[in-house]
């Protein structure tokens, strides 16, 4: 995977608690989506509690990527040796993290579609 999962910081405290992940390679986080799901019994379920999916920006090998749960607006941070911090924002307004029933799956999905509400509905004519 182009981007790993590293750690959860601050888990439970709503204006601290940040999801810490590291790009392996260069890529654009944009095709990226993070699911909160449950868990149980040391295995993710199909339950999806939230997601965030990442707006498109290129990070290079090594940049670390922070997903706060507060509100906030995108920013970056130089790092020594060259590599950057980008920090995001889930905008929640209570810790997403601070219970042992969740879990953050991360999904690449440069593919996708999707379809208008408008055009889903059929008619019956």
């Amino acid at each position: 995977m182009k981007i790993r999962i590293r750690y959860v910081a601050d888990a439970g405290n709503k204006e601290r608690e940040r999801l810490v992940l590291r790009a392996a390679s260069t890529t654009d986080i944009g095709d990226f989506m993070l699911v909160r799901t449950g868990f149980i019994d040391e295995d993710v379920t199909t339950e999806v509690k939230d997601s965030f999916w990442f707006p498109y920006k290129r990070v290079a090998a090594d940049d670390l990527i922070v997903l706060y749960s507060k509100a906030g607006r995108p920013k970056e941070k130089p790092l020594d040796g060259g590599r950057t911090a980008h920090f995001f924002f889930w905008g929640r307004p209570e810790a997403l993290w601070g219970t042992d029933d969740v879990a953050p799956v991360l999904l690449y999905a440069p593919e996708w579609a999707s379809q208008a509400p408008d055009k889903l509905l059929a008619s019956h004519a």
